[in-house]
């Protein structure tokens, strides 16, 4: 036969008995390997109608909108969380490494502190149209929205922003240093502002430089949202991302349609509460 002819002459060939029948050669399968269960973050869903709850605020120079949520809307049962972590924390006697500046925060917390985080119109020199603020008030912790419904209010803000650091001792940013405070230093130069106390300038303690130092060697980066997905464990539903909230706050200016501020006024409160949650993770 042909086949037995072939195998014949390969046997030649090669000098040795070639097997009758060949196996594919097995797959080995991987012992299964053991893994930590992964935390997902918990969604932090959007809370549509903002707008409708704005008051309109009287300054010096004109009018403006501010919401004010108390801390629960965004976090629930947030108040108590931080209070109890708060106390925790100076009740800890061997926290002797704790930076100087965050042992002044904790110290404040809550009566002297306030907590900011701007948005503007662009990069570094932009006008700002959104100061959020988180402070207590009659022992309640609330997230202050300072909007400008258009750029004519960028003073009306300003001057309320300036009255509220007016009244408190701390002040707690992300990245402020490099881009918030100067932003509104550089913008009240402008219109001749001036501070309405004649008080010192509050602390500036900016988490960033803080976060670096904690968390730089597990986290890919130590941006904003890294940091609240991966350590506060939180994961945002329909969030509007930061490059596209200049474009979006001109849409609204342009066309008045509610859609897009509430898109910003969201994002800004929820990045409050996250400098919230970070500034006590960091205090520990």
């Amino acid at each position: 036969m042909l086949e037995e002819s072939l195998r014949r002459r390969l046997e030649e060939l090669n000098r040795g008995i070639l097997p009758t029948s060949t196996r594919s050669p097995q797959r080995v399968r991987p012992k299964p390997q053991t893994t930590r269960a992964i935390v997902q973050p918990k969604p932090v869903k959007p809370l549509p109608g903002l707008l409708r709850t704005a008051q309109v605020v009287a300054a010096a120079s004109g009018e403006h909108l501010r919401i004010r949520l108390p801390l629960e809307r965004l976090w629930p049962n947030g108040s108590n969380l931080v209070q109890t972590r708060c106390d925790e924390l100076l009740s800890n006697t061997n926290c002797h490494n704790r930076q100087a500046e965050l042992a002044t925060l904790l110290e404040a917390f809550p009566e002297h502190v306030v907590l900011m985080d701007l948005e503007t119109c662009g990069l570094a020199g932009a006008a700002l149209f959104l100061v959020g603020l988180l402070r207590s008030e009659r022992q309640q912790l609330f997230v202050e929205l300072l909007l400008a419904r258009n750029y004519a209010e960028e003073q009306c803000v300003l001057e309320s922003f300036w009255q509220t650091i007016s009244e408190n001792d701390v002040l707690v940013t992300f990245n402020g240093k490099s881009f918030d405070w100067p932003t509104v230093c550089d913008r009240s130069e402008r219109f001749l502002l001036f501070r309405q106390s004649r008080r010192p300038e509050p602390l500036h303690v900016d988490l960033l430089h803080h976060a670096r130092r904690r968390w730089k060697s597990i986290l890919p980066d130590c941006r904003l949202q890294t940091i609240e997905s991966q350590i506060c464990r939180r994961r945002r539903i329909d969030d509007l991302p930061s490059q596209r909230i200049p474009a979006a706050y001109a849409d609204y200016v342009r066309t008045g349609f509610p859609r897009e501020i509430e898109a910003i006024l969201y994002h800004n409160a929820v990045d409050l509460v996250t400098l919230l949650d970070i500034a006590m993770r960091l205090s520990g």
